[in-house]
């Protein structure tokens, strides 16, 4: 571990479930918390960060699975912010991403539900439409926001833009933007590294 994230314990991710609960609970802290203001909160409400994970954890996991996720992302955000100076937050969740990547990317796919991707949207294939998609992504066609060393990022492209692009209607945007979610494929929108990477890419052909 770099020395900046000395403190974190390989217990968090030596499971799958616990490796993807801390995984989700990370990229949710990196891309869709303010610092100042939300963190403090969550770290006071345990309910309140069980509300944030849990509707994500729960497409991928069940039962005693996802409380052994929400556990470990529980412990993981409370450590994080007891070791971790304010200013360093960043930077140091950027550094367990990409130090503890093989393990998380490893749990990240190995959930993805793939169930979800045997449907079609307009004249497309679901797996041909999102491997163009994440493509688009990769190759930065699509606008995003920030995006974290290991590769993962916020989608930033308009509505519109997916519909002119995929020549696609706003209903078929709308079911395309669903199955992305209800597979594990992107969050909220945000698009995990793990996804963007060729060999899952080719998995999908």
């Amino acid at each position: 571990m770099s020395e900046n994230v000395s403190w974190f314990g390989k217990e968090w991710v030596a499971r799958d479930a616990r490796a993807l609960g801390v995984y989700i609970t990370l990229l949710i802290v990196q891309f869709r918390v303010r610092y100042a203001t939300d963190l403090p909160l969550l770290c006071r409400d345990e309910d309140l960060i069980e509300a944030r994970l849990k509707p994500y954890l729960a497409l991928f996991l069940h039962d005693e699975e996802l409380a052994e996720a929400i556990e470990a992302g529980k412990g993981f955000l409370k450590a994080f912010v007891e070791h971790t100076p304010f200013p360093e937050y960043e930077a140091a969740l950027d550094t367990l991403e990409l130090d503890c990547y093989p393990l998380l990317k490893a749990a990240y796919l190995r959930y993805v539900n793939r169930k979800e991707l045997a449907v079609k949207i307009a004249d497309y294939d679901a797996g041909s439409l999102i491997r163009r998609f994440l493509g688009d992504i990769a190759s930065n066609r699509l606008s995003k926001g920030k995006i974290t060393s290991a590769g993962s990022s916020i989608l930033l492209t308009p509505f519109s833009e997916l519909m002119e692009l995929y020549g696609l209607s706003q209903e078929d945007v709308r079911g395309f933007l669903k199955i992305l979610r209800l597979s594990g494929i992107m969050f909220l929108d945000i698009i995990p590294a793990p996804v963007l990477e060729h060999e899952f890419l080719e998995s999908l052909s």
